[in-house]
């Protein structure tokens, strides 16, 4: 028999598998123009809005070292935008622009259509139960990282 713990293991390994395996990958979306780095950091922005490279390292356990190739790659094209903290001091900060948000929507409404589409003969309730559970998940993780990732 097999116990609960054993079941969301596995069930859990084959959701991961099965989301790089999507439709043209979980790297990019159909027809998307966003690399899964950037979808992620600009989704970390339009969330909790602009941060600097130790509060994005914070909140997604990456090296300032990535953070900075990666945050670059998004102000070369155009996605997002580096100021200085208003807060003053040497720090800067990293935020969406026009054209970033713009990409985001789009990216985002096409999950969402993909989504919608593989459950498309779910219930509503068992949908807002997934999406609860799968977010009690995240903060479980979250809470033992000490890696919280802002909510819209």
């Amino acid at each position: 028999m097999t116990s609960a713990i054993d079941e969301i293991e596995y069930e859990g390994m084959l959701f991961g598998r099965h989301l790089a395996a999507l439709p043209a990958g979980r790297t990019r979306r159909k027809g998307g123009q966003l690399d899964q780095s950037a979808y992620t950091l600009l989704s970390l922005l339009d969330a909790g809005g602009p941060a600097s490279l130790a509060e994005l390292a914070a909140a997604t356990g990456l090296d300032v070292s990535t953070l900075n190739r990666q945050t670059a790659a998004l102000r070369r094209s155009g996605l997002a935008e580096r100021f200085d903290d208003p807060d003053g001091g040497q720090a800067r900060k990293l935020r969406l622009s026009a054209e970033g948000a713009r990409l985001l929507g789009e990216e985002r409404a096409a999950s969402r259509a993909l989504l919608a589409e593989l459950l498309h003969d779910w219930s509503e309730a068992d949908r807002a139960r997934f999406g609860e559970l799968l977010g009690r998940y995240n903060r479980v993780i979250e809470d033992r990282s000490k890696r919280h990732w802002p909510r819209p």
